[in-house]
Formats: C-alpha cells, sequence, structure tokens
C-alpha cells in the first residue's frame, strides 16, 4: 500500500522548459556573446542551478551567467511557465485519497513556491523541501529524507514515490529508499535516465500515476492475503 509521494518540481509537474531555455539562451548570450549548446545544460536537470552553471562554465562564467539567468527569470516567469496535462486532476485525486504528498527539488524555495502559486497547486503542498534547506542536494537523499520525515513517513520509505524527470531525481529518492517513478515526457535522454536512474516505473502522463497506484496497492493486497 503507498503511503505518500514525492513530486518533483520543474519537468514533472510544471513544465518550465519554455522559461528554463529563454533564460538560458538569454544568460550566455549576454555572458559569452553567443547562446551556448543546449544539450550540456539538459544533462545538469535536476541539479540547482549555480552549481550546474560553474560546472559547464567555470566559476567566473558560470557565476555570471547564473546572475543574469535569475534576473531574466524573475521578467518572464510567470508568462512562460505552464503545467503538464492532467496534474490538476491528478493532485485532486490524491488528495481525495487522502495521500500526503510533498514537492522535493532542487529549486529554492520561493521559487518554487512562486511556481505553484502561477499553477494553481500551492494548495495541494504544504510541504516544499527545496535545495536551500537542505546542506546536500539532488542526487543526495537528503531532500527525500527530510521530506518522508515531515510527512511522517521515515519507517516507510519504500511505501512512498519519489516521481521525477531526471537521474538527479531518482537517485534521491533510490537513496531515501523509496520508490521510484520517472515520466517518459522528460526532455532528458531516456537511455540514460533507465541505465543511470534506473527507475522502478514510468508514466506516459501524470493521470497514470492514479492507475499505477491502483496496480501497486491491488498487488500489496494480494501479497497480505498470499
Amino acid at each position: 500500500m503507498i503511503q505518500g509521494i514525492l513530486f518533483d518540481f520543474d519537468g514533472t509537474l510544471a513544465d518550465t522548459s519554455p522559461v528554463i531555455f529563454d533564460c538560458y539562451d538569454y544568460a550566455t548570450e549576454a555572458v559569452l556573446g553567443h547562446r551556448a549548446p543546449r544539450a550540456p545544460y539538459v544533462r545538469t536537470f535536476g541539479q540547482p542551478l549555480r552549481p550546474a552553471l560553474i560546472d559547464l562554465f567555470g566559476e567566473t562564467d558560470g557565476t555570471a551567467i547564473c546572475e543574469v539567468y535569475r534576473k531574466r527569470q524573475d521578467e518572464v516567469h510567470d508568462r512562460l511557465i505552464r503545467p503538464f496535462p492532467g496534474v490538476y486532476e491528478t493532485l485532486e485525486a490524491l488528495r481525495k485519497r487522502n495521500l500526503p504528498v510533498a514537492v522535493v527539488t532542487s529549486k529554492h524555495h520561493a521559487s518554487c513556491r512562486r511556481g505553484l502559486r502561477c499553477l494553481g497547486l500551492e494548495e495541494f503542498f504544504p510541504l516544499v523541501v527545496s535545495s536551500d534547506l537542505v546542506a546536500e542536494p539532488k542526487p543526495h537523499p537528503a531532500s527525500a529524507l527530510l521530506a518522508l520525515e515531515k510527512l511522517g513517513r521515515s519507517g516507510e520509505a519504500s511505501s512512498v514515490l519519489m516521481v521525477g524527470d531526471s537521474v538527479f531525481d531518482m537517485k534521491c529518492g533510490k537513496g531515501a529508499g523509496c520508490l521510484t517513478v520517472a515520466v517518459e515526457y522528460t526532455l532528458v535522454d531516456r537511455e540514460a535516465l533507465r541505465r543511470e536512474g534506473r527507475p522502478d516505473y514510468w508514466i506516459r502522463s501524470m493521470p497514470d500515476l492514479l492507475t499505477l497506484l491502483d496496480r501497486l496497492d491491488a498487488t500489496g493486497r494480494k501479497e497480505r492475503k498470499g
């Protein structure tokens, strides 16, 4: 029986790719004089922004790009962010099932809350564990472990799902002892996600999560009867 669900935000609940690529293109062009290729940046998805950019461009340029990126993000975020299909309806169904949920994200807390408000999803998530609330962000399991503690599920991690779109989400969830679910609409290379993240389950869309829950709960009931 599933006892809770932890959700990544970017690329899982929210389609932030228009925001991300607008800011990345704008910031790299402003600092480097040209738009940097997107593919290496996509491979960092799931990491906090500043360390990811420093890894790609070095301390000086990475820090400068991050500063320009955040300024641009503040300007375009609310206009470009959008939900994935079926997210609101799925969260409403989970609430009717009285299933505890939380967001576990590499974003800063204020930024994630802003995104949730823009999409009308804040009511579903009293708990958001962001990268600025833990010493070590994803892929380290600290944020998932903190979410489990806050949800009262520390001793039931194997009955909690971690849903995300990146290798970092899968590693974070697995490190905390959770079952992991990868979304097939990820921008991350699926074969790399399969190989490096080793998700326990895949879903094609957010509403498919409800079908997966029904299947897992039915399996659990059969095992208990046996």
